[in-house]
């Protein structure tokens, strides 16, 4: 089950609305994605995590 908590991008407050009541913007579910070895897309998320910051970018490349 998802969370029931939603963040603002914009001004880091915890909602559990999918706008922010402060300034309007969109919220996001602030749990990451849980991992399974049985990951359909992981390589694809790896892939696109690499183009997008580079081989010692942001993230460590898996």
């Amino acid at each position: 089950m998802a969370s029931s908590f939603r963040r603002c991008a914009a001004c880091k407050r915890y909602t559990m609305k999918d706008k922010c009541p402060s300034c309007g913007s969109m919220t996001t579910d602030p749990a990451p994605i849980k991992y399974s070895p049985e990951d359909r897309y992981g390589e694809y998320r790896r892939k696109a995590i690499t183009e997008e910051y580079g081989e010692n970018g942001k993230y460590r490349s898996l």
